[in-house]
């Protein structure tokens, strides 16, 4: 028999952060190293001896959260349309999760923020890559494409305080692709949404 292989310490942490990042996400900075463990399934002297202590779990975890290695992988994109609708969803889901993590790890989360705050100005050009295939096809530039994608996405994934977020992702999409202005010489492929916002719903 094949013995099992043994993780690498950079292994080890990772996955001991994936482990306890729900607890943290429910408990926020005030979890306590035993609650830490007991997520991760491990002693708490192996968390010390992965980490060092609590606050730099948390620090780990946050930076490992906060980067765009994930988002910026290839869309396999036959049309625009294909595009725009996989783009704005896997971003407002992501960037809902980041502000979960950032009311959770509070003072934490805002420090890791501001120093990849140049690594999230960058996001704009692996998006505006995915859009320069489709360059014919829009009205602006890639890289405007890609800042108007990222800005709205943010603003729905933030919702701007509100308890229930006004706008959805589908919401967004629909913006995108056929604009703000009902037409009744609209694509008809456009159909309606499958999902009221929450806007809609509060009207009726």
């Amino acid at each position: 028999m094949n013995p099992i292989p043994r993780l690498s310490a950079d292994d080890r942490r990772a996955q001991i952060i994936a482990a306890v990042t729900p607890a943290v996400l429910e408990h926020g900075s005030a979890i306590t190293s035993r609650q830490l463990a007991e997520a991760a399934g491990v002693a708490e002297g192996t968390l010390f001896k992965a980490f060092g202590d609590k606050e730099s779990l948390l620090t780990a975890l946050a930076e490992q959260h906060m980067t765009d290695a994930d988002a910026a992988a290839s869309f396999e994109s036959d049309s625009l349309d294909e595009l725009v609708t996989t783009l704005v969803s896997v971003l407002v889901e992501r960037m809902r999760f980041m502000f979960q993590l950032a009311m959770a790890l509070g003072p934490i989360a805002q420090r890791v923020a501001e120093e990849r705050r140049e690594e999230f100005e960058q996001s704009k050009f692996w998006i505006a890559a995915h859009f320069q295939p489709f360059e014919s096809q829009l009205r602006v530039t890639p890289l405007v494409a890609a800042e108007l994608v990222r800005s709205l996405a943010w603003a729905a994934a933030a919702g701007w305080g509100e308890a229930e977020p006004v706008s959805s992702a589908h919401d967004i999409i629909q913006v995108l692709l056929h604009g703000i202005v009902s037409s009744d010489d609209r694509d008809p492929s456009a159909g309606t949404p499958a999902t009221a916002s929450a806007l809609e719903t509060q009207k009726v």
